[in-house]
């Protein structure tokens, strides 16, 4: 078992808690966390940039000039991408970047990205995210508390909609319930903090 101390909104500890080291301090392999990361941002895009080709050029079909008699090389067609207003040569087409994330890799996934911000001291445990009206001056003073700076990422068993829209408004901040959050949304952050409940929620699903 690893120790964390669990925080009130204002950096006070009010207890410790034990929590799995398979969880919240497994060993991370670099080379797996760059596949899984890749992967998870592969899938994100929508993959349907494209380019007309000679096909989809719409105009006339006529030569632009008879084939012999002008001196000038002979040309079929203004679709030819070499004239202007033409077709794109092995342009894009829309695609799938698709990875397959096994369940086995989604999990190991989120043991080393919470394992990574614990080691590095960028995991917080809150003892509740609990807001009793809609201002987004309680939020802020809990990243002053912390003195937290960068992408910061609230997680929360099921966030209050007071929190939430309390939350929304700080810049490079959010806040998520555990089901929605992915093991690219906690690498990608430069602080976590994690309520209480959420991260023995973490600790029943992937220890």
């Amino acid at each position: 078992m690893v120790s964390f101390d669990v925080y009130d909104k204002e950096k006070n500890v009010k207890e410790t808690i034990d929590l799995n080291e398979s969880v919240f301090s497994s060993a991370i392999s670099e080379a797996f966390l760059h596949q899984v990361m890749v992967s998870y941002r592969a899938n994100k895009r929508q993959g349907t940039v494209a380019t007309k080709n000679r096909n989809l050029v719409h105009g006339t079909n006529r030569k632009p000039f008879r084939q012999k008699g002008t001196g000038r090389a002979r040309q079929g067609t203004m679709h030819a991408p070499h004239h202007r207003g033409g077709a794109t040569q092995f342009g894009p087409q829309p695609r799938s970047y698709r990875k397959t994330i096994t369940r086995q890799m989604r999990k190991n996934a989120f043991r080393q990205s919470i394992s990574l911000k614990a080691g590095r001291e960028m995991l917080f445990v809150l003892t509740d995210l609990d807001f009793a009206e809609i201002q987004t001056k309680q939020a802020a003073q809990v990243l002053q508390a912390f003195a937290v700076k960068g992408r910061t990422l609230f997680i929360d068993t099921d966030p209050q909609a007071n929190t939430v829209l309390s939350i929304r408004n700080i810049p490079k901040t959010e806040i998520k319930s555990v089901n929605e959050c992915s093991p690219l949304d906690i690498f990608e952050s430069d602080t976590v903090f994690i309520t209480k409940a959420a991260a023995e929620l973490y600790q029943q699903r992937y220890a």
